[in-house]
């Protein structure tokens, strides 16, 4: 028996060894990264790879596709700590990575399974494909890693012309967190307050974040001038006391009549973090960053795709930037502990 259990221990050491892992006491974290743990860093600005590793279809070769596996793998190992995805439901309940809910020809995914969906789209994987895939980053000693965001997409009026499908997106979703063990490993970001606000009530364990955009401050008016897409004003029934739109047959949201309604939202669906656009924030700057810091919220802006642009960001004093150049962001982000 004493035999058997040196060798085992040997045995154990020596894949340790092969897989990387460093002997306690010399540099490794007692914890795996987690959500507290990205958040409560004092250095900022950190780079969070968008999309996996940047927005592409498959126009650029040199890299994966967008809001897939190798996407994400690959976002991790070029040095960010987190990465962002987008989800979207299936007819058969299914949580599938794909940033748009409905494909070219305007067919709906809530009107395919998942496997349908993959046959059409082979490279379109399951949450559950990629929380396994930032698990294996979280789980290496060394810089924080394999944090998780996961953006629930408001639903397109096309594909949800009743608006009644946002606590079955809720629900999915959570569920393949909690089943993969990681709801400290990931957040969840939303331009809808409304899906916030049901992911606070499914799973208040798991952090959140409220997505917006400029466009948001504008009037009925200003939108369709600057989109060239009809507005039509909404009465929705989880408005959480404000006003709500359709663009088109694209977009369902809401408007914020003033920044005061802004964090008023993000305390009612319990963010802690406010991620703002570079439309947004060339016209607040950083007054808005401040009012929401004093507010005791993280900030993130998006998407910086240039060295101009995160500089912009970066001189506003926001915590994290998005990026489609993620060796960009990588080379520009403070030192991650």
């Amino acid at each position: 028996m004493r035999t058997r259990r040196v060798f085992g221990v040997l045995a154990l050491s020596t894949l340790a060894f092969l897989l990387g892992a460093r002997p306690v006491g010399a540099g490794a974290r007692d914890l795996a990264g987690t959500v507290d743990l990205l958040l409560d860093l004092d250095v900022r600005p950190f780079a969070i790879a968008h999309r996996g590793f940047g927005e592409n279809l498959g126009a650029d070769p040199s890299r994966p596709i967008e809001d897939t596996v190798p996407a994400v793998r690959q976002g991790f190992m070029a040095g960010a700590s987190v990465v962002e995805v987008d989800v979207q439901l299936t007819r058969d309940g299914e949580v599938a990575v794909f940033h748009d809910d409905f494909l070219d020809d305007l067919t709906c995914l809530n009107r395919l399974t998942l496997n349908e969906l993959q046959r059409r789209l082979p490279y379109v994987p399951s949450l559950q494909a990629v929380l396994n895939q930032a698990r294996r980053v979280n789980q290496a000693s060394g810089p924080l890693r394999g944090i998780l965001i996961v953006e629930l997409k408001a639903a397109a009026p096309l594909c949800d012309p009743d608006d009644s499908q946002e606590h079955a997106i809720v629900s999915a979703v959570t569920r393949v967190i909690r089943h993969m063990r990681m709801t400290d490993q990931v957040l969840l970001t939303s331009f809808s307050p409304a899906l916030l606000y049901l992911a606070r009530a499914e799973a208040p364990e798991i952090a959140r974040i409220l997505a917006v955009s400029g466009l948001q401050f504008l009037t009925k008016e200003q939108i369709e001038a600057r989109l060239k897409m009809p507005v039509t004003l909404i009465h929705k029934q989880l408005d959480l006391g404000l006003p709500w739109a359709e663009l088109g047959r694209i977009f369902r949201l809401p408007g914020y009549p003033s920044v005061g309604d802004l964090v008023t939202t993000a305390t009612i669906t319990g963010a802690r973090v406010v991620e703002a656009d570079l439309f947004l924030l060339s016209f607040t700057g950083a007054a808005l960053i401040g009012v929401l810091h004093d507010a005791g919220l993280k900030v993130f802006g998006f998407t910086a795709n240039t060295d101009s642009e995160w500089a912009f960001l970066q001189s506003l004093d926001v915590d994290g930037i998005y990026t489609n150049d993620v060796p960009l962001g990588v080379r520009r982000q403070a030192p991650i502990p």
